[in-house]
């Protein structure tokens, strides 16, 4: 009994230890990528894009080769990043943006 609670909790902190891990590595917001989602989707083309988010944020780590890479569906926001309801509409997002690239 007491072995399962250890690797529960085990699998538990490893997990988030992963999870902090790889949004450090991807050093880009939720809300920046969203704000990509809901640009692409209103047709604006990624170096737009990239151009309004570096004026509007000088500071923000945010390149040419983020914005493509995130353009494609394929960057992972995990729950704890944002508000039940962001996370709900950033995985709407997500979806429409999948269906956008298969269109093409």
């Amino acid at each position: 009994m007491n072995q399962e609670k250890d690797k529960k909790k085990y699998i538990q902190c490893k997990k988030e230890r992963r999870e902090k891990k790889r949004v450090k590595k991807r050093d880009v917001t939720g809300d920046e990528v969203i704000f990509i989602f809901e640009k692409l989707l209103d047709g604006w083309s990624t170096i737009r894009i990239y151009n309004t988010i570096i004026q509007q944020n000088p500071y923000s780590k945010m390149d040419k080769k983020k914005v493509e890479n995130i353009s494609t569906g394929n960057c992972k926001i995990y729950e704890t990043e944002l508000t039940c309801e962001r996370y709900e509409y950033y995985l709407n997002l997500r979806e429409k943006i999948y269906s956008l690239r298969e269109e093409k």
